[in-house]
């Protein structure tokens, strides 16, 4: 005999990142290692080099926090992939802390 086939909503996936941690424990460093991206580097003389950089990236996890948003890292570096100069660097650094609350 064939069976009903019944319908059920899948339950939504819980954010853990955003739960309240009641361990109390910071960790040192969380992030991605090894991202291989490219990026158009300025040189001192005004041009660009075309080439793929290896990046990684981490940030201080708080107490509070059970972890963070890996893909983060990589939407950051996207936002910065047309050039990328000592001066960039800043500017991402900052985009980690406001956007991961590192």
């Amino acid at each position: 005999m064939n069976q009903p086939i019944t319908s059920s909503t899948p339950s939504p996936i819980e954010d853990v990142q955003n739960t309240v941690d009641t361990r109390h424990i910071a960790i040192d460093k969380v992030g991605i290692k090894a991202i291989r991206h490219p990026v158009i580097v300025k040189d001192k003389s005004g041009g660009e080099q075309h080439t793929v950089a290896m990046f990684n990236m981490y940030v201080h996890l708080p107490q509070q926090f059970k972890g963070t948003h890996m893909s983060r890292f990589v939407e950051i570096l996207n936002m910065n992939e047309h050039a990328i100069s000592v001066e960039s660097f800043e500017t991402i650094l900052h985009e980690m802390i406001k956007r991961l609350e590192a």
